[in-house]
């Protein structure tokens, strides 16, 4: 009953893990991978024009088939197209253009500052403008640039936006105000924002969506209104609304995208490949495109991708009461277990020793401290993108799927398999030889006298040891090769760790003649433990030294070989202060291991969430072979 619990326990939380994003319908990349920062549908849908930080603006269909290429001189700032199949670009390069629907410049407007932005209605009845450092709101003539109107806003606009009908205009300004003003430029509304202003959207009702980097999405009516305030994972790049208001996309700078309805709903979101740039829905709020830093154009079927999400959601909800009623049922289980073994009197005995216990709080209270809640946290972090101070994605088992596919991780594997076998043979062979040594000395003051000598060495440190034995290695002043050309051996000097082919094995050496002293220790008193009258009555019976030691010696010390096994299969999987020291994991990756791997992911490269996937990898790995090893190796006691 117990395992089919674990098993079901298990199978709901891997699924409840797994990420449940939502995939591109269709994808398609910009030809120089520039980052998109602009994006217009057509109100047909069948056309889409992109722009890029490349001086570029794009025209594609529907499946992400280039059909037209214009070239500014700078960056592209903003497109739009009209039902005209007019294309207007704004760009960084002081210019506003107009093209037709073969890519034929209409005409070029030459601007004393960069064109920030540029917006219109459907129609192109109504197109507005933002100058780089200007006060003003542009309104312009389609046909032929020429200016209608300026409207003051009395601060610096970054960003305007028209609605699709043309009857509304929102205008985003540096003080994190946005003006609204209708056709003719009249404002009827401002707005205060919580946060920097990022990016403003605007529906045919008025209602207006603000992003900011505070990862707010402020949704307020025409009169400027707050309606809601909806939150997203990072600081918003950019939002869009659909042509009634009743949905809100967004992306933000971690690379999700994000639908939600007017009530304040998720209704959806996945993650991109990289940071999201742009948002924008087709009339028909059915398609949501989304663009991101890495010239990537994301084509997402809105309808569909909600109801999954919905779905998901219903499935995660019942995950986790299924979760709970499976906790309780464990713990239920439990107290009748205890119940019917009569053991339930443990908690009265508890209880009548509750001072011991409370003595004891403070040492448990340090190891959940700094030992249980640091491995938890391990855990818990390995299925996110850790950024510490920062804000921390959750991405599932994507570091864990990470760690198959990473290089140095399945090189590493090699490597450390070859430590396994080699570092077991030196924690049991050698120490017991010296053991046995020892302990069949005649003199109790010999024995005395070498043990004393064996542990002393113990005063030397790791790393003075690891930095003689480096010295030693030298190719040029090393005692290695000075030895071998001192034998007459002087083809076989080498740079021991220079060399990828013996670098691992040179590793593997230090240490020699490899007595390590916790293991010599153990096994000589697990000899000093065996009664003497086995090892009398095995001499009377005319058994030799080899036999008793094959006998009686070692079958009684299978406990102790047990301990150090698992003890060094943890220490060997755990440690790369030997490698980090003395090669860094070189030549090439010849010296890597899975812990060094870990270890630069934490500190080099700020990859925590990574870091913390491979520990516990790790950590399952020692747990696996631990349990095979203590089911594997019986002692007396077993």
């Amino acid at each position: 009953m117990k395992k089919r619990i674990y098993t079901f326990a298990v199978i709901l939380i891997w699924v409840w893990l797994t990420p449940s994003l939502v995939h591109a319908q269709d994808q398609w990349a910009l030809e120089d991978a520039a980052s998109i920062s602009s994006m217009s549908v057509s109100r047909d849908g069948s056309r889409i024009a992109v722009g890029s930080l490349a001086a570029s603006a794009f025209l594609f269909d529907t499946e992400g088939n280039e059909q037209l290429r214009v070239d500014a001189k700078n960056s592209v700032t903003g497109v739009k197209l009209l039902d005209s199949g007019t294309l207007l670009v704004s760009s960084d390069d002081r210019h506003l253009y107009a093209f037709d629907r073969e890519g034929k410049l209409l005409w070029d407007r030459g601007m004393k500052r960069s064109v920030k932005d540029v917006s219109a209605s459907d129609d192109g009845k109504v197109v507005a403008v933002a100058i780089q450092r200007s006060v003003d709101v542009l309104y312009i003539d389609a046909s032929t640039g020429e200016d209608i109107r300026t409207v003051p806003i009395g601060v610096t606009t970054q960003e305007v936006e028209v609605s699709p009908n043309g009857a509304w205009v929102v205008a985003a300004a540096t003080d994190q105000y946005a003006h609204i003003l209708n056709a003719e430029g009249a404002r009827t509304g401002k707005i205060g924002a919580g946060g920097k202003i990022a990016a403003v959207a605007i529906s045919d009702d008025g209602d207006v969506a603000i992003g900011t980097s505070g990862s707010k999405i402020e949704l307020y009516d025409k009169e400027g209104k707050r309606i809601r305030v909806l939150s997203v994972k990072d600081d918003v790049m950019d939002v869009a609304l659909s042509v009634d208001g009743e949905l809100i996309a967004a992306a933000d700078f971690s690379g999700n995208f994000y639908v939600f309805n007017r009530e304040g709903k998720q209704l959806w979101e996945t993650r991109g490949e990289s940071a999201g740039r742009v948002v924008e829905f087709s009339k028909d709020s059915l398609t949501l495109y989304g663009g991101t830093d890495k010239g990537y154009v994301h084509q997402y079927d809105v309808a569909s991708a909600v109801k999954g999400a919905e779905k998901q959601a219903l499935v995660n909800k019942l995950i986790v009461i299924a979760l709970c009623v499976l906790v309780v049922a464990a713990i239920a289980a439990i107290l009748f277990a205890m119940k019917r073994k009569k053991k339930l009197g443990v908690f009265v005995k508890v209880w009548r020793s509750k001072y011991i216990y409370l003595c004891l709080l403070p040492a448990f209270g340090l190891l959940i401290v700094f030992l249980y809640v640091p491995a938890m946290s391990g855990l818990y972090h390995s299925l996110y993108d850790w950024n510490p101070g920062g804000r921390s994605v959750f991405i599932g088992l994507d570091n864990f799927n990470r760690i198959f596919h990473d290089p140095y991780v399945t090189k590493g594997i090699g490597n450390l398999g070859i430590l396994i076998v080699t570092g077991l043979i030196k924690a049991i062979l050698p120490p017991l030889i010296v053991a046995e040594l020892i302990y069949h000395l005649k003199s109790k003051k010999m024995q005395y006298g070498f043990r004393t000598a064996f542990v002393a060495s113990m005063v030397i440190p790791v790393v003075a040891m690891l930095l003689i034995w480096q010295n030693l290695y030298d190719p040029n002043v090393g005692l290695v090769n000075n030895l071998l050309e001192l034998l007459g051996l002087g083809s076989w000097t080498h740079g021991w760790l220079g060399d990828p082919k013996t670098a691992l094995w040179a590793i593997i050496f230090i240490g020699f003649p490899f007595v390590g002293i916790l293991q010599l220790l153990v096994l000589y008193s697990g000899l000093l433990s065996i009664p003497n009258e086995l090892i009398e009555a095995a001499k009377m019976d005319g058994a030799k030294l080899s036999r008793i030691i094959r006998s009686i010696h070692l079958p009684l010390l299978s406990g102790q070989f047990k301990f150090l096994i698992i003890l060094s299969l943890i220490g060997i999987i755990q440690d790369f202060n030997a490698i980090l020291i003395i090669t860094g994991g070189g030549p090439m990756d010849s010296t890597y291991v899975p812990a060094l791997q870990m270890y630069y992911a934490a500190t080099k490269f700020d990859d925590l969430g990574y870091a913390s996937a491979l520990g516990v990898m790790m950590f399952l790995v020692i747990l696996a072979i631990t349990i095979v090893n203590m089911k594997v190796l019986k002692t007396n006691e077993d």
